[in-house]
Order: structure tokens, then C-alpha cells, then sequence
């Protein structure tokens, strides 16, 4: 989350993309039976979608 402080904070709407892909890595980690993989794929597939997208 550090890492991406510099970079997302600089854009207006880009404020709430890190909190929302750590909201689904978190949800994916506790509804997949704590599957690092899964949880950190589908965090970052979130965060990429959305930095492309809007």
C-alpha cells in the first residue's frame, strides 16, 4: 500500500483504487480459504482494471 502512495494518490479518483483492491484481496483471502495466490491475483487484477478503466 506504501508503494502505491505516490503514484495513486497524484490522481483525484485514483484515492480509493488501493483501498478497494485491498478490500477485495481481503475478501477473496477469507471467502477462497485463505489462498495467498488467489487473494493477491484478484487484488491486483482489481487495481489494474481500475487504473486502466477510469
Amino acid at each position: 500500500m506504501t508503494a502505491l502512495h505516490g503514484t495513486i494518490a497524484k490522481d483525484p479518483n485514483g484515492t480509493w483504487y488501493a483501498p478497494l483492491a485491498a478490500a477485495v484481496t481481503i475478501g477473496v483471502h477469507l471467502a477462497c480459504g485463505r489462498s495467498t495466490v488467489l487473494s493477491v491475483g484478484a487484488g491486483t487484477a482489481v487495481c489494474v482494471a481500475l487504473l486502466n478503466t477510469l
